[in-house]
Order: structure tokens, then C-alpha cells, then sequence
């Protein structure tokens, strides 16, 4: 079901009424982060890349950094190599375990992607053994801070497919479990009928 969806949604991707109140307000949280903190990474890998727009954007940030973008839905890398090429980003389908052993990022993002991971804890030990030592990782996705939230997202697993939507206190107790700092926890400005969106970053030393 997954896939299919995914794939259903792969062309008409920047249709989405997410794009303007979370997608694309969270590729920019995403920007100002790195901007605030004078980030400049030179490996990086987009975990759940989709159709490549926040990897294009951290390509024209940083044109000499190599980037890695690998989504599961092979529809969305598609789009991605059509629409959102680079000269510095190479696109997989693909999942966290198909990213050889040996490879190693300064930045980690994933964006609205690590609520289909099942084995949270585990996919945090994996990055982190990834990072470079002062590297980090940033996780933005939609959170249970509250019932509002809990409801919402009961509505969007039914509607799109399975996953779980931790709170921010969750994601930083996986986070230290996994020995990464937690060096930021960050809202996505918000209406009131939107659901909780937070940045959370996890450095290693």
C-alpha cells in the first residue's frame, strides 16, 4: 500500500495542499537552521528524499558538498531525477539499510519520512555510526504533542499508510539512546488547524 500510494502521488507531488502549510514550510525551517548554526557540510544524505526538492535546495546551498537522496518509491526518484537534478546529488531507491556500511555524512536529513521507519531506536544507531564526528542529524515530521495531534495524524495514517508519529520528547529519548546530543528542538511556525511540526537535531561528538 505504500508504494502504491506514493507512486500514485509521485507526478503530481507539488499538488499537494501539504506543500504550502508543511512540506515546503519545512524545507525552509530546514535552510534557516543551517544558516542560523553556519553549517557547512560537505556529505550529506536525504533519507526519504521523495521527488528531490529539499536535496536541490541543499545543493544550490552547497554546491561542493556530494549529496546522497534515496527514497523507497522508485516513481518518486524518477521525479527526482527529472526535475530535481544536480550535478552534485546522486539519487537511489532505496532504504537506510542500502546505503553501504562505509559511507559518511556530515549532515543527515529526513523530512516527514522517519514515521514509516518501524525500527526507530535501530535506524538512529545507524546514522549515528554514519556522522562524522560533529556531524548531525535533523528530523522534521509531524508530532503527537497533543490530542489535537493524536487525532490528526489517526487521520492521516488511515488515509495514506502506516506510521507513527512520536512527540518531540520521544524522538529526543531515541535520540540519547542512540548516544547522539540533542542540540535543537525546533517548532514549524503554525496555524491553528495545523498539526505539531518540529525540528529535532542530533549531533554525535
Amino acid at each position: 500500500m505504500f508504494s502504491t500510494i506514493w507512486k500514485f502521488w509521485a507526478p503530481r507531488y507539488e499538488r499537494l495542499y501539504a506543500q504550502y502549510f508543511a512540506l515546503g514550510p519545512t524545507r525552509k525551517l530546514v535552510i534557516d537552521h543551517l544558516h542560523s548554526i553556519g553549517a557547512s557540510p560537505l556529505h550529506i544524505l536525504d533519507l526519504g528524499c521523495g521527488i528531490g526538492q529539499l536535496a536541490s535546495e541543499l545543493a544550490d546551498l552547497y554546491p561542493n558538498a556530494e549529496i546522497t537522496a534515496i527514497d523507497p518509491t522508485s516513481a518518486m526518484i524518477k521525479r527526482a531525477m527529472a526535475d530535481y537534478t544536480r550535478t552534485n546529488i546522486t539519487y537511489h531507491t532505496g532504504v537506510l539499510n542500502d546505503i553501504p556500511t562505509d559511507k559518511r555524512f556530515d549532515l543527515i536529513v529526513s523530512t516527514h519520512s522517519f514515521p514509516y521507519i518501524s525500527d526507530k531506536l535501530s535506524a538512529l544507531q545507524q546514522i549515528r555510526a554514519m556522522l562524522n564526528s560533529g556531524g548531525r542529524v535533523i528530523i522534521i515530521q509531524g508530532n503527537t504533542q497533543n490530542l489535537y495531534d493524536k487525532l490528526f495524524f489517526l487521520g492521516v495514517k488511515l488515509t495514506v499508510s502506516k506510521a507513527e508519529y512520536l512527540s518531540t520528547q520521544k524522538i529526543s529519548q531515541l535520540m540519547k539512546s542512540a548516544n547522539l546530543n540533542v542540540t535543537a528542538i525546533t517548532p514549524l511556525p503554525r496555524k491553528w488547524f495545523i498539526p505539531s511540526v518540529y525540528l529535532v537535531e542530533g549531533t554525535r561528538e
